[in-house]
């Protein structure tokens, strides 16, 4: 018998049905597990049989965070139907490019975004559309839910079956679609709960993170609600808001995650001073940044030890947690591998490297993707093996510390440079608010580092102040060559650099 997995809201809504389920903050709604699983349902049957979709149609949607979110994706997993969640931040011409390449065979849009959508459904030719809007009496979605003439009821399904299209933020490139399967998001939950206390009774994630991204969909609500917990989004993130729910011991936040320049904005508020957390269980973030360490010690000064993670989209997405070690934390360390995953560092043929040695990161297990969508596995696959292309290596204890991604690295006089080491090492530099280093061409070298900085207001900032800086701290041939300025750094829909634009900007040749 192949291994299988059940419909979690269906087993939820049998077992307790009156306990919160979902909640949206600025609509103010919250569903019950009882209520999740009707409406999932209802959804379910209209989108087979109103809509006449079929198992292995993908479903698009366009939509800030909502309650309405988490129907769209559990009514598509209960019907056999690929949910495509979209960022509602690219441009159209972007999401045209993602579309034609899931090819759904419809699109469900809510109403703040109902002009890109139809655009880009008209230039795609989605002629089954759904539309959502906080004003009930005119939103098509819900009347469609109380219109249905039945529930599909929940069951078991292999884990094998696709539920997820994610694509990547395409910062370093093209956007690939990641896939999930009923296996994938079941690992990962358990996963979460051995790392994360995500399986604790009265859990209650507070989320942050677009629901496009699988920050905020897969690290801690889904698996949340694996569990029966109690998941909280706001529409949009606002720290101020953030902060003010984390701190109210009535709202009762057990898990918080989100990307380093979320917690940059969270504890740089004025009230983070006197912050207190009564109830969070769990802080997580992932990634590296010039912040790291101000935020990590910020937060512990309130009594709160932060996670650190290392993951992806691909990969389920926490591969690796640190959950205790100010020192570990201090030092750049993203901790132990989770339970179900295996993860390896090998070189450049493939061969395991020594402790201590840097090699490219590949990992294996239940929770990995099995592919993307439209691309060849083998591109990306070395048998069961993926290849992450981030760069790491272990302590002696086990502990992984991320590098870079290797496509970041470049080979400047036949050395290796690390630009987030070079980063790091630049980021307490006077008047420096934030800095990138990126590869630019050099006839001696073939490659040097370009310092792209973002200085505080009214702060001068060079690379002689950045060269001064650095001296003890760097091998002289890792310090930047070049120097350019920026007003303010380019960011993913998820606040990360994006890199692919500096080098688009800046990489041709250097400006100083």
């Amino acid at each position: 018998m192949k291994p299988w997995a059940k419909d979690w809201v269906a087993y939820h809504s049998a077992l307790r049905p009156e306990a919160p389920a979902v909640t949206c903050v600025e609509r103010g709604v919250t569903l019950r597990w009882g209520e999740l699983d009707e409406r999932v349902g209802r959804l379910a049957y209209q989108l087979r049989h109103h809509f006449g979709l079929q198992p292995g149609d993908r479903v698009a949607l366009i939509a800030e965070n909502d309650t309405r979110i988490f129907e769209v994706q559990f009514a598509c997993m209960r019907a056999g139907l690929i949910w495509v969640p979209l960022s509602w931040r690219l441009a159209v011409g972007e999401l045209v490019t993602l579309v034609r390449d899931a090819d759904p065979a419809m699109l469900i849009q809510d109403d703040i975004w109902r002009e890109v959508g139809d655009a880009v459904a008209d230039a795609t030719g989605i002629e089954r559309r759904l539309l959502w809007s906080d004003d009930l009496a005119r939103s098509d979605y819900d009347r469609l839910i109380a219109d249905a003439p039945a529930a599909m009821p929940g069951g078991v399904h292999d884990e094998d079956q696709l539920t997820h299209i994610l694509y990547t933020s395409g910062t370093t490139g093209l956007p690939k679609g990641a896939l999930c399967s009923w296996g994938t998001l079941k690992h990962h939950a358990i996963n979460a709960a051995q790392t994360s206390r995500a399986a604790e009774r009265g859990n209650h994630h507070l989320n942050i993170v677009p629901l496009f991204h699988a920050g905020g969909l897969n690290t801690f609500s889904n698996p949340t609600l694996y569990w029966g917990g109690h998941v909280t989004t706001t529409r949009r993130f606002d720290p101020a808001v953030a902060l003010r729910l984390l701190t109210d011991p009535a709202v009762g936040i057990t898990h918080l995650c989100g990307v380093l320049q979320m917690y940059e904005l969270i504890t740089a508020l004025p009230a983070f001073a006197e912050a207190r957390f009564p109830t969070l269980r769990n802080g997580l973030f992932g990634g590296w940044g010039p912040k790291t360490v101000w935020v990590h010690q910020t937060w512990q000064d309130r009594g709160f030890f932060l996670q650190l993670s290392y993951g992806s989209t691909e990969q389920g997405p926490l591969v690796t947690v640190l959950d205790d070690g100010r020192d570990l934390a201090l030092a750049n360390c993203s901790g132990f591998v989770v339970p179900g995953t295996e993860l390896r560092l090998v070189d450049g043929d493939g061969q395991d490297v020594a402790q201590g040695e840097v090699g490219e990161i590949w990992t294996r297990g239940p929770a990995i993707t099995p592919g993307y969508w439209n691309r060849p596995r083998g591109d990306y696959f070395e048998g069961d093996w993926f290849r992450t292309g981030d760069c790491g290596r272990f302590d002696e204890a086990g502990r992984l510390y991320v590098v870079d991604r290797l496509r970041e690295v470049y080979r400047s006089g036949g050395e290796n440079i690390y630009p987030a080491e070079v980063e790091l090492a630049l980021a307490d530099a006077p008047g420096v608010r934030e800095v990138a280093i990126i590869a630019v061409p050099d006839e001696r070298w073939g490659e040097v580092g370009l310092a792209i900085v973002e200085p505080m207001p009214g702060v001068e900032v060079s690379l002689d102040s950045l060269l001064a800086h650095a001296d003890g701290r760097l091998a002289r041939f890792k310090l930047p060559r070049h120097f350019a300025t920026i007003a303010e750094m380019p960011r993913s829909a998820t606040l990360k650099i994006d890199r692919a634009l500096l080098k688009k900007t800046y990489g041709a040749a250097p400006t100083v």
